[in-house]
């Protein structure tokens, strides 16, 4: 999830703040009768009305799903985007393989495992709904080419894969806790 701060507020409740302090040693400059011209001239440049920094980033992206990265060359997205892909991919595949060995084999079917599963199913749609719209939005440069639509969508589905993933690790800590691990020997 992507947090834009609006900079150009930021700055500008800052510089009035600034201002003030320095309108005040000013005032009490004059009136303490050591006049020192420089000193005058810093503090007139910086109460003059300086136009207010503004994000062009907002205006170009405003789905405000993506963030401005930098650009990578064509030969640094390929191998950034075969490694992330291939770490999707992995995800998937190893995702699925967990929740087939539970399902097909008869002495992995107990209440402990079915978290595993529980696990396995949150991870695996972290990697189908999450991984490859993060990606391609890296690989373009961070701006979010899915609508604004989906935008909401995505972060949507982002924070309830992820917590749903993060709640069933919990879940599975406290099971370990409470039940101890039987001893087959």
């Amino acid at each position: 999830m992507v947090i834009i701060i609006n900079s150009s507020r930021i700055y500008s409740d800052i510089r009035s703040y600034v201002i003030e302090d320095l309108e005040d040693l000013s005032t009490s400059i004059m009136i303490s009768g050591s006049f020192n011209p420089p000193l005058l001239k810093i503090i007139q440049d910086a109460t003059t009305d300086i136009p207010l920094p503004t994000s062009s980033f907002v205006s170009e992206n405003d789905t405000q799903c993506g963030e401005q990265i930098l650009n990578y060359g064509h030969i640094e997205k390929l191998i950034i985007g075969a490694i992330l892909s291939l770490i999707t991919l992995l995800t998937i595949a190893g995702n699925c393989l967990v929740v087939i060995s539970v399902c097909f084999v008869k002495k992995l079917r107990q209440p402990s495992n079915y978290l595993i599963v529980s696990l396995a199913l949150a991870d695996l749609s972290v990697a189908i709904a999450v991984m490859p719209f993060v990606s391609v939005t890296d690989l373009i440069g961070g701006k979010w080419i899915f609508g604004h639509v989906f935008c909401n969508v995505f972060i949507a589905m982002d924070v309830m894969c992820c917590t749903a993933s993060i709640m069933t690790l919990c879940v599975i800590s406290i099971d370990r806790i409470l039940l101890p691990i039987p001893q087959h020997f």
